[in-house]
């Protein structure tokens, strides 16, 4: 997060620099699964994701319109960290103009795993854009079991953990930053910088 400035003159406060914070993802539902490794079961790990309002530009999300969804499934132990995987758009009733990315990150810390203490990054376009730079909105969250997650791992070795109501929705903020290339690239941060 980038410090803010001001500058108070005549009783009125103005901002110097605004912040890079341009909107908010709003994660209104998160699941992971993690499978017993019986025989006959799935042997797929997965996060879902749910976000409401494809457009990250906004500070406040429409619940009623569009969503985002998100799905990453490996299998042990082929965990698909730093994997760029397209999302889907559910729920709309038109064309969206958005298209979204996210990646699973190794959390930074010293007990990192990927379905319990991991890190999302999502990237969005707004597929209007038609020239370069291609401008990618972004936003990174972190989520851990006993800090915003809960769950429970069952006898049989299956292990599933969902957002806590307390911390429902999740909301990340969403920084800007712009592409060379594509839209497509831009979603895949090829070729971004400042």
């Amino acid at each position: 997060m980038q410090p803010r400035y001001y500058l108070q003159a005549l009783g009125t406060v103005v901002p110097l620099f605004a912040s890079t914070t341009l909107g908010i993802i709003s994660v209104t539902s998160l699941q992971t699964w993690s499978p017993s490794g019986r025989p006959g079961t799935s042997p797929d790990w997965y996060i879902h994701v749910n976000i409401t309002d494809p457009d990250p530009t906004k500070t406040v999300s429409d619940p009623s319109g569009p969503h985002v969804y998100c799905e990453v499934v490996w299998q042990y132990p082929a965990a698909p960290y730093n994997e760029t995987i397209e999302c889907n758009i559910t729920d709309a009733t038109g064309f969206v103009n958005w298209a979204w990315t996210v990646t699973l990150l190794e959390a930074n810390d010293p007990d990192p795993w990927p379905t319990t203490n991991f890190d999302l990054l999502w990237r969005a376009v707004n597929l209007s854009q038609s020239n370069e730079p291609v401008i990618v909105w972004s936003g990174i969250g972190q989520f851990e079991v006993a800090k915003n997650l809960q769950g429970t791992c069952a006898g049989s070795g299956f292990c599933s953990w969902s957002l806590k109501p307390e911390d429902t929705p999740y909301v990340v903020e969403v920084t800007s930053e712009k592409c060379w290339g594509t839209w497509y690239e831009a979603l895949r941060g090829f070729g971004c910088g400042k």
